[in-house]
């Protein structure tokens, strides 16, 4: 605490040195000290009542006014403009300006306060609209840890360096770039933003119509809809063809813009106009406005851990990222959890490749899946080519087991599958330690990628191409090419290659991604942006004053 202290001290603006206190000092400093007096009173009314949630809010301000001797920051009008400014600008953002006091601000700048306790009252109204819309932009609203308890990504963080950044700013009379200047830097998030602005004006223009259901559309086919169909996709730039408004024929130019409208939203690409597809042109503008909104605010949960070399998996999107060195060098699709198996979001670190990889029934598994069918029928080992390995690593004969005498808990010994072709890991695993047991793998079924929708393991990854993320990770072009790949996995042999470094694995759950000039909507397939929404549109909590005379 001594050090966040000497940080704000170190920027606290200083009467000059043999001045005379003019009146605006003594003011302050009548105001300075009303206001160590009421936090005094507040910061005890907040232990006593125990409320802990708006404790560390007070908390936080008053650590604020005590490093600047509680003289008031917001003297200046243009500062206060400034604020408002960015206040009003957090809409751009997916946030809301009323957690930011914009009314009062308003308030504010027409009627500057006069007395002792609304100046007070004015300068904590503002200084807490900064630091929560600061932490917002920089942290995200909403804890995520709230929501998902298998979440490790949040940063610590680091207020005193973002207090830090402000303090300066107030100094120098910048507030508002400074407030800018807490929005992630990352590129797709700038991406993200610029959609939302797109889809609000769609919105705020009437949005798109509704095209009844029915019988699927296919190409060369006639019915009353496709002019619906063909005004629905030039609202949002799938279709940019002119002309052929009032033609009732799905042609093969408005099949390859509904192709391009069911590849933006994980649709099967096929140009036919059928359920899911106008399921998905029938979602409104505003509904898709607040899914944007709602992804904003999870880049805004992790973007400030990524690194330059990073894997990322996009459990919604059926999809895995390979970033080297800031930049998009390779992708693939991948197969994720039921929706009664879901993949965990979480981040770990990938520390090695293991080629030929013995699979292990983990204990989720090994109970709700593997004991109850072995007891069901025996035959059940042999058909997954499961050993049943005992605590030395010795094989042991399965009709010597009374399998109705252990719970999986007690379960003396591993179902273990021996390494190859039929293998549930397949040939390659990749090394990720973590307490899910989730781990990016290959497969024995490889028809399941070409489905639209992949959501078909027991929560671990299965990926695509593992052979060339293998030679990504490794990132040997003599060593580890292709072909030494290839050979590594002929052998047979179980083999475990340490990576030269490490790198971190972000398992996360996005459902509006952009790219370039496109947005793709993907099915929320565990249900989870409603909570997100919910929480981002539950107003923050007021500052309650009164009760120690503000």
């Amino acid at each position: 605490m001594a050090l966040f202290l000497l940080f704000f001290l170190a920027f606290s603006p200083a009467a000059p040195r043999g001045a005379e206190p003019s009146a605006t000092i003594v003011k302050e400093d009548s105001v300075a000290a009303f206001m160590q007096e009421r936090f005094a009173c507040l910061l005890g009314l907040e232990g006593a009542s125990g409320r802990k949630d708006r404790r560390t809010a007070t908390e936080q301000l008053a650590l604020w006014y005590a490093a600047r001797g509680y003289r008031p920051v917001w003297t200046s009008p243009a500062l206060r403009s400034g604020l408002l400014s960015a206040v009003n600008s957090a809409v751009d953002d997916g946030l809301l300006p009323s957690d930011y006091h914009c009314t009062d601000i308003e308030h504010y700048l027409k009627h500057p306060p006069r007395g002792t306790g609304e100046q007070a009252r004015c300068d904590i109204l503002l200084t807490d609209a900064m630091l929560s819309l600061a932490t917002h932009l920089r942290y995200g609203k909403v804890d995520p840890e709230r929501l998902d308890p298998n979440w490790n990504l949040t940063d610590p963080k680091r207020l005193a360096e973002l207090q830090l950044q402000l303090q300066k700013a107030l100094a120098s009379g910048s507030i508002l770039t400074a407030l800018q200047k807490m929005r992630p830097e990352y590129f797709k998030y700038g991406l993200e933003r610029e959609a939302l602005a797109r889809y609000r004006q769609i919105e705020q223009a009437g949005g798109w119509p509704v095209v009844p259901g029915g019988q699927a559309i296919r190409p060369g086919q006639s019915d009353p809809r496709v002019p619906l169909i063909r005004r629905r996709l030039s609202v949002t730039g799938d279709f940019e063809g002119r002309g052929k408004e009032s033609s009732v024929v799905l042609d093969s130019e408005l099949a390859a813009a509904i192709r391009n409208f069911q590849k933006r939203h994980a649709l099967q690409a096929d140009g036919v106009a059928g359920s899911a597809t106008l399921a998905a042109m029938n979602v409104t503008a505003r509904e898709r406005v607040q899914q944007l909104r709602v992804n904003l605010e999870r880049y805004r949960w992790f973007v400030g851990q990524l690194e330059p070399t990073f894997v990322l998996v996009n459990i919604a999107g059926f999809s895995l990222q390979y970033v080297h060195e800031g930049s998009l060098r390779w992708s693939t699709r991948v197969i994720v959890g039921q929706p009664y198996r879901k993949t965990p979001v979480f981040k770990a670190d990938m520390y090695s490749v293991l080629f030929n990889p013995r699979w292990v029934v983990p204990p989720t598994i090994l109970a709700e899946d593997a004991l109850p069918a072995i007891r069901q029928d025996p035959g059940y080992l042999s058909r997954k080519q499961l050993q049943v390995i005992d605590g030395k690593g010795s094989p042991v004969d399965p009709s010597s087991i009374n399998w109705n005498a252990f719970g999986a808990a007690a379960f003396p010994y591993r179902l273990q599958q021996k390494a190859g072709d039929h293998g549930a890991l397949g040939r390659i695993k990749f090394v990720m330690p973590n307490r899910h047991i989730v781990y990016l793998h290959d497969t024995p079924t490889k028809d399941l990628f070409e489905k639209s929708s992949r959501t078909f393991s027991s929560g671990c990854i299965r990926v695509e191409n593992p052979a060339r993320l293998a030679e990504l990770v490794l990132d040997d072009s003599l060593k580890w090419n292709g072909g030494a790949i290839r050979n590594a996995i002929a052998t047979g042999k179980t083999h475990s290659e340490p990576l030269p470094r490490r790198i971190p694995v972000f398992i996360l759950y996005l459902t509006a991604v952009a790219e370039r000039d496109e947005v793709f909507f993907l099915e929320d397939i565990y249900d989870r942006d409603g909570a997100v929404l919910k929480a981002l549109n539950a107003p923050t909590q007021k500052l309650t004053m009164e009760s120690c005379g503000f």
